[in-house]
């Protein structure tokens, strides 16, 4: 989690928070007060003793939540969810609209489905302000930082499956992660040829499509 992008004196809800690593480290460096949220008992008991580790227990609640479902509205500015697909961080993010009515920040690193999140960003209310793409175990992650406001210009399809920020940043990690989606798109559509039907139709217009806009992007 890119937690660079939660702003300093923030009240979050880390949202899926695991074993509270991230509510630890922003309350140690940013000095923000945290409720750490998790669907699942076991890691939030992990969490509440990491967090009495550290002599934190002013600063970071811990909650059983599934989502936003036990945050109130007004409770926090700043919300922070990582470390689950990008279709259920799009859940998470729409079926609570009083609780988000209240939030001014997201950060947030859905693990996939990047193209709906930030259309779900959208649809809530938000703008897109920064970007972050990591490169970690063989594996590239990509962290969203949006804002209250509306986008001064929309996106077109291209930039929801990829983004603006990094491809206008040049960003030398995403560069490398266009090239390895490239790479894929090829080898899929290989593996295609001489198929035929509908479905194969229209995956092979999907790759050629997403193959045309990573080579304007590269």
């Amino acid at each position: 989690m890119n937690a660079d992008f939660v702003p300093a004196g923030s009240v979050v809800a880390d949202v899926g928070c695991d074993h509270g690593y991230v509510s630890i480290y922003l309350a140690e460096k940013k000095k923000c007060r945290c409720i750490a949220m998790d669907v699942r008992r076991g890691p939030l008991e992990i969490a509440e003793k990491n967090i009495k580790k550290f002599h934190l227990e002013s600063m970071v609640e811990c909650r059983l939540s599934d989502g936003l479902h036990n945050l109130m509205p007004g409770e926090v500015d700043t919300l922070v969810i990582g470390g689950m697909g990008g279709m259920l961080m799009s859940r998470i993010l729409s079926e609570k609209p009083d609780v988000l009515q209240d939030v001014s920040n997201l950060v947030l690193q859905p693990q996939s489905d990047w193209k709906e999140v930030r259309r779900t960003v959208h649809k809530s209310g938000f703008y897109i302000k920064k970007e972050a793409c990591v490169l970690d175990g063989g594996k590239f992650y990509l962290a969203i930082q949006a804002v209250r406001g509306e986008e001064i210009e929309l996106y077109n399809d291209a930039e929801y499956c990829f983004g603006r920020y990094l491809s206008h940043m040049r960003d030398m990690c995403f560069l490398e992660y266009l090239k390895g989606e490239k790479k894929t798109c090829e080898t899929i559509l290989q593996s295609l040829a001489g198929k035929t039907g509908e479905s194969v139709k229209v995956r092979e217009q999907e790759l050629m499509q997403r193959l045309e806009w990573m080579e304007e992007l590269l």
